[in-house]
This record gives C-alpha cells, sequence and structure tokens, in this order.
C-alpha cells in the first residue's frame, strides 16, 4: 500500500477580501500533522499511536485601507490530537478528535486574549443520493484557562456546530456558536472550484465567506459587528 503522507490538510485555507467601512481581507492557514507512521517503528507495533496529531492553524483579519495596512487581530490555534477513523460498517460514528487546543493572539495588555481547551469532535458522514456527501462534525469543548476573557462562554458557548455539504468541485460550510447568554455567530463558506466555471486547468477555488454575529476575531470575542461578506480564493476548501 501506497504510503500516507505525514503532512495533511486541516481546516479550509483561503485569502478573501470585504468591505464593511474599511477594506479587509481575512485568510487563513491551516494543517496537521501526524507523529507516527502506520507502517513503519512504533506506529506499526502499536497502531494507536498513529492517531497522535499536531495541528496549526492560523486566522488574520487584514486592514488594507489604513496607510500601514495593520492587521486588526490574529488567532493563533496550535493543538495536539488523537484521531481515531471507523474501519468496519458498526460503529455508530465515521471518525472523532479527542485533543487539546491553545488559541491567542499574540498581544499585551488590553488587547491580550487567550484561552486552552480540552476537546472531542466526533464525525457523521452521510452519502446522498446525489453524489454529494454531508458531514456533521460538531466540536465540543471545555475551558481548561480563560484568564484574559473570562465571560468568553457568554459568547462562543461549548460547542462549534459544524456542518458541510457538497463533493470537491463545490462544498458549503456551516459553523455556528451559541453563547450561555443567547449571543453567538453564524459563519458561511461557499467553494467552487475555478476549472468547473471554465477559468483554465488551475486547481483552486473561488471563495465566499458570509459572518454575522460576535467574535470574528478573539480580540472582539464580546464585540457584534455588522455582518460582513468577503469574496477570494481559496487552495483548500
Amino acid at each position: 500500500a501506497a504510503l500516507e503522507p505525514p503532512l495533511s490538510e486541516n481546516e479550509p485555507i483561503y485569502f478573501s477580501v470585504g468591505t464593511r467601512g474599511d477594506t479587509t481581507a481575512r485568510f487563513q492557514l491551516s494543517f496537521k500533522y501526524r507523529l507516527f507512521d502506520r507502517q513503519f517503528g512504533w506506529g506499526r507495533d502499536h497502531p494507536w499511536l498513529a492517531g497522535l496529531h499536531f495541528a496549526y492553524t492560523q486566522t488574520s483579519i487584514w486592514n488594507l485601507e489604513e496607510t500601514s495596512k495593520p492587521f486588526l487581530d490574529t488567532s493563533y490555534r496550535p493543538s495536539f490530537f488523537w484521531q481515531w477513523q471507523r474501519a468496519d460498517d458498526k460503529t455508530w460514528i465515521d471518525a472523532a478528535r479527542l485533543g487539546f487546543e491553545h488559541e491567542s493572539n499574540g498581544k499585551d495588555g488590553a488587547d491580550s486574549r487567550s484561552i486552552n481547551t480540552l476537546f472531542v469532535r466526533p464525525e457523521w458522514r452521510f452519502a446522498l443520493a446525489s453524489g454529494k456527501q454531508l458531514e456533521f462534525a460538531p466540536k465540543l469543548y471545555g475551558y481548561v484557562d480563560k484568564t484574559d476573557n473570562p465571560d468568553i462562554e457568554q459568547y462562543r458557548g461549548y460547542v462549534d456546530w459544524a456542518l458541510r455539504y457538497g463533493d470537491r468541485e463545490r462544498s458549503w460550510r456551516a459553523l455556528a456558536r451559541v453563547g450561555t447568554l443567547g449571543k453567538g455567530s453564524f459563519q458561511l463558506d461557499w467553494f467552487e472550484r475555478t476549472r468547473v466555471l471554465g477559468a483554465g486547468p488551475v486547481s483552486g477555488y473561488l471563495h465566499a465567506q458570509f459572518f454575522t454575529g460576535y467574535g470574528e476575531s478573539l480580540l472582539d470575542y464580546n464585540v457584534r459587528n455588522k455582518s460582513q461578506l468577503r469574496i477570494g480564493v481559496a487552495i483548500v476548501p
């Protein structure tokens, strides 16, 4: 069997621009790295070790209108988790992740934001008659440390409700959060492969993202700005 690459995609990778007062860009980089190979060494001798991963996701909001083009905020999210994949037709979930995640914006003083969470993320995938796939992957977490933002659960809650529909050519992703005070956010992403639209053989995607609610950035976790639509390109949907 072919060796599986240890480095792989994790969350979407994109760069999109929109205007809400100032013109801003939001972009995201994300990957995961499997720590042990399944075919060799410890991963072969102890198969559960092949489920251990390190992941890193960075999401930035960039003001393109001000003179110095400042970054308004950046969220850095390293995580360490164990991933399980179903190997039979009897288990009631298709996959699951269990791990620890740190999230911070790298600032100090009054602008410092930081949380540590323990999380579990079960995954269910449903093949539809149309050839599309529906994936439901809620991420449930508890806060280990939230000193910089002790009331963050009022705006973010304890679950990321994540839903994906589509295939490798076109897909939609929805993410909803509901805080303990009923305040929350909703994000919808659309990805369309450029070659499907006749834009050449390049294997990229057109990307549109709509965000509404609280906490588009970690700095503004308790701030509700105007709803935002951004359009751009993506590498990973």
